[in-house]
C-alpha cells in the first residue's frame, strides 16, 4: 500500500464533508434551514385586507356553481372530441375539477359561511374534514387555485431561534383562503345559476368611469406613477428619488413666458398691449 499524503486525506475529508451537507431543493445552500416557504407574508398584517365579506348565501352558491362543473365537465370534453379539436383554455379549467377537489371546496365553502369569511384551516384539519389524504388535499388545493376558484396565500410567524436553526427568525403557519367564481367559467353554468346580466345603462356609466380614470392617469406626475405602478419598496424609493431629482432641475431650469406683450393693437387685455406700453 503506498502512503498517502497529508493534503490527500484532508482533500478526501472535505469532499466527503461536501456530499454530505444538507441542500435545498434549488440546489443553492439555506444558511437559516428555516421552513419557510417563499412568499409568504407575516401573519396578522395582511388578512383584513385579503378576507372576503361574503353576502348571505353566497358560500352556498359557490358551492353549487362548482358542483355543476363537476356533472358537466364530461359533457365539455364529449363536445370537444365530437367536434375532433382541441380543449380550449376556458374548458381546459372547467374539467380540472374533481371529486376530491369538490369535496375540499365544500369545507372551505362552509367555514367561509360559519367564520364570517375567515378561512384559515390547516391541512391535517381539511384531511379530517374532507375525509382525504394529505396528498389528495394539495392536488385538490392547486386544481382549484388554478381553476380560479380559490385565492390561497401562505403565512408565516416570528419565532424565537431554535437551537439547530440560529439564524432562523420566522416559521410556517396555516394558509388563509377566500372562494371566489371567475367569469371565464360562467358560460359552462346552467342560466338558472348565472348572475342575472347588469341593465345597459349600467353597464354603460361603468365603461364611461373606467375610460374617465384611464384618462386622468395619463396626467399622472411621475412620482405619482410610481407610487401607484411599483410594488417593490426598494425600487420605489431609487425612482422615486430620481424623479424628485428631475422635478426640481425642471423648476431650476424652467422656460421662460411666451411674449404676450408683444402682438397686434387692438385686442383686448395683455393681446392689445402696444411694444412700448
Amino acid at each position: 500500500m503506498g502512503v498517502m499524503s497529508i493534503g490527500q486525506a484532508a482533500f478526501m475529508h472535505l469532499e466527503r464533508t461536501v456530499q454530505e451537507r444538507a441542500r435545498a431543493r434549488s440546489g443553492s445552500p439555506n444558511p437559516t434551514r428555516a421552513h419557510v416557504h417563499p412568499g409568504s407574508r407575516r401573519a396578522g398584517t395582511f388578512e383584513d385586507d385579503f378576507f372576503y365579506s361574503y353576502a348571505q348565501g353566497e358560500p352556498d352558491r359557490l358551492y353549487k356553481q362548482a358542483a355543476e362543473l363537476l356533472k358537466r365537465k364530461n359533457a365539455v370534453r364529449r363536445l370537444a372530441r365530437a367536434e375532433e379539436r382541441e380543449l380550449t383554455e376556458d374548458e381546459r379549467l372547467a374539467t380540472l375539477i374533481t371529486n376530491t377537489a369538490l369535496r375540499v371546496f365544500k369545507e372551505l365553502t362552509t367555514l367561509a359561511r360559519t367564520c364570517a369569511g375567515k378561512v384559515f384551516p390547516t391541512w391535517e384539519w381539511i384531511e379530517a374534514a374532507a375525509g382525504v389524504s394529505r396528498a389528495s388535499v394539495g392536488r385538490a388545493l392547486s386544481a382549484l387555485a388554478t381553476m380560479g376558484l380559490l385565492d390561497k396565500q401562505r403565512r408565516c410567524v416570528p419565532i424565537d431561534p431554535p437551537a439547530d436553526r440560529p439564524k432562523a427568525r420566522n416559521a410556517q403557519t396555516s394558509n388563509v383562503y377566500r372562494m371566489r367564481f371567475p367569469n371565464r367559467l360562467v358560460a359552462f353554468l346552467p342560466r338558472r345559476l348565472r348572475p342575472a346580466p347588469l341593465p345597459d345603462d349600467v353597464t354603460q356609466a361603468e365603461a364611461e368611469r373606467v375610460e374617465q380614470i384611464d384618462h386622468w392617469r395619463t396626467w399622472r406626475t411621475p412620482r405619482q406613477m410610481i407610487a401607484e405602478d411599483v410594488t417593490d419598496p426598494e425600487l420605489r424609493a431609487i425612482l422615486d428619488s430620481m424623479a424628485i431629482t428631475m422635478e426640481r432641475q425642471s423648476q431650476n431650469n424652467g422656460q421662460p413666458l411666451p411674449d404676450s406683450y408683444l402682438q397686434r393693437i387692438k385686442r383686448v387685455g395683455l393681446a392689445g398691449q402696444r411694444i412700448d406700453a
